[in-house]
Parts: C-alpha cells; structure tokens; sequence
C-alpha cells in the first residue's frame, strides 16, 4: 500500500490569533483520522505578521479523503481557511 505526506496549511482569522491552540486541534484531528507515525506541526510566515500553521503527516493513500481531514481542520476555532497544500509519495 502505498504512503503519502500530506501538507495541511491552515490560515488563522489574524495575526493575533493564539497558534498553539490550533497546532494542537490539527495534529489531533491528523491523528484520529488515521495519521501514521510522527507529524511534523509548523508555523509559515505570511506577511505583516500572519503566519500559517502547516501540519505534516503520513497517511495510507488508499481509502483516504484528505479533503474530508482539511474541512475538519477549518471547523478549528479562529481559522479562516484549510487546505490540502501538498501530498508528497513516501519512499520506502
């Protein structure tokens, strides 16, 4: 079967915005549905002080409905918006 990095990008409503909290509602709305391993949860600067908040985690490709986990994520209080970013083919 084969695996996949996703990249979740969410968007906060503003740079005033505490991340914290909604690192932490990603990775776990990554974990429950079915992230495989260690994620990796980071900021991305934007401009004027914005900042992105970018979930990294591995998941089966089979099956999987990536769209479905960004729509969960963008139901996280104070984010404007979530998307599928990226989805690299893991090796191994």
């Amino acid at each position: 079967m084969a695996k996949a990095v996703i990249t979740f990008k969410l968007m906060p409503e503003s740079p005033d915005v505490d991340l914290e909290q909604i690192k932490e509602k990603a990775a776990d709305i990554a974990k429950v549905n079915g992230a495989i391993g260690a994620m990796q949860v980071k900021e991305e600067p934007i401009a004027f002080g914005l900042k992105a908040v970018l979930v990294l985690a591995m998941y089966q490709v089979e099956g999987a409905d990536f769209e479905k986990i960004a729509d969960e994520m963008k139901q996280i209080k104070h984010v404007q918006s979530a998307e599928v970013a990226k989805m690299d083919l893991a090796l191994g």
